[in-house]
């Protein structure tokens, strides 16, 4: 018997050695897969147009300007003491983020006489935002730009001069509007 027990332990041992070195059967489940991400959308209107696939020219006359009740200049003209406004309508409706419009006008280069001014008078500094919206006209605003050319009775010499020397000159006002999306740090 002591060689079947020797046997035995033999065999108890080798089925423990096989089994330590043996790798037993866990659950194991796994899953793969992807996902879909769509872009925003961007359109912007300036005067009916889209700026984003059409070349716009932002000319505007005489005739778009609103003038005050009271108009010194005649025939289509502008005259010291005439104020006006040009309202440029602006339409992001179709865009799905935030737009911040900007609009600036270089009056450096519109060379225009003293007294005369062009400012943009809406939004602050000349920037608004216009928030992503369902509701319909919601993403529609205006861009108003001020036309004032002071004139007093007491105005001096130099303005009266300055003034006499600016009759019959057209002035061009270079107008830049600038649309872009909105961001956390603006």
């Amino acid at each position: 018997m002591k060689g079947n027990k020797k046997i035995l332990v033999a065999i108890v041992l080798l089925l423990l050695i096989s089994i330590s070195f043996t790798t037993y059967a866990i659950y194991r489940s796994s899953v793969t897969g992807s996902g879909s991400i769509r872009a925003a959308k961007w359109s912007v209107k300036v005067d009916d147009t889209d700026i984003e696939s059409t070349s716009l020219n932002l000319n505007f006359t005489y005739d778009d300007i609103t003038w005050a009740s009271t108009h010194y200049g005649y025939n289509k003209t502008i005259a010291p003491g005439d104020s006006g406004t040009l309202t440029i309508p602006v339409d992001a409706t179709g865009s799905e983020v935030d737009v911040l419009l900007e609009a600036a006008i270089n009056t450096a280069s519109a060379n225009l006489p003293t007294g005369m001014t062009a400012s943009v008078t809406s939004g602050t500094n000349g920037k608004q935002t216009i928030a992503y919206s369902t509701v319909t006209d919601a993403m529609k605003t205006n861009v108003v730009i001020t036309l004032t050319w002071s004139g007093d009775i007491n105005d001096g010499s130099s303005k009266d001069t300055t003034d006499k020397q600016a009759q019959n000159t057209t002035f061009t006002i270079p107008v830049t509007l600038t649309a872009r999306q909105k961001l956390a740090t603006d």
